[in-house]
């Protein structure tokens, strides 16, 4: 395994950054870096966080998405929620919400609760540029939410192919309220 023209590449992005003993030809000295974030519970379980290459740069300030999901899914009326960047002239790059209310929730306020969480969990520079009040997010048949789908819509961009999703007809209808 290996990085074409450049193999110490591999070992500096995969392996060296939590490697103790670099000299050490012992395995368990070399865990591999996944890309993946998570942490261990009290009750021994793993929890994954997210993506740590998941980042939006806004005006300089890298903020994970895993953090903005997690603060706008603190409004109670929201059920699932998504967060991308969209290319923006000042700030190089805003976050963008698409948000699954849960049945029979009310759209009322809620786009304004969903600021005033990120505001209070991360911070004003979070403020989103656009939030979508959506019916469902585009997932595939195993319910992984397809970002690239929604990163597409964000910038408004041709989604591409969709017919490998679960629920196709969803990415028409979120294009649709941009």
């Amino acid at each position: 395994m290996g990085i074409w023209g450049d193999p110490d590449r591999f070992v500096q992005t995969y392996y060296l950054r939590y490697n103790k003993n670099p000299q050490s030809t012992d395995w368990r000295d070399w865990p591999y870096f996944t890309g993946d974030a998570a942490t261990q519970a009290a009750d021994g379980y793993y929890r994954i966080l997210g993506r740590v290459d998941d980042v939006i740069n806004v005006a300089g300030h890298r903020l994970g998405t895993k953090e903005l999901e997690s603060a706008v899914l603190k409004v109670p009326e929201v059920a699932e929620a998504a967060v991308v960047g969209a290319p923006d002239e000042l700030k190089g790059q805003m976050p963008v919400v698409f948000a699954a209310l849960h049945p029979g929730a009310k759209e009322e306020g809620v786009k304004e609760k969903i600021v005033a969480a990120i505001e209070e969990n991360i911070g004003k520079i979070a403020r989103p540029k656009a939030i979508y009040l959506v019916p469902d997010l585009p997932k595939t048949r195993s319910g992984k939410i397809m970002r690239r789908i929604l990163v597409a819509i964000a910038s408004g961009r041709d989604p591409g192919d969709v017919t490998t999703l679960a629920n196709p007809e969803i990415v028409e209808a979120i294009r649709r309220q941009g």
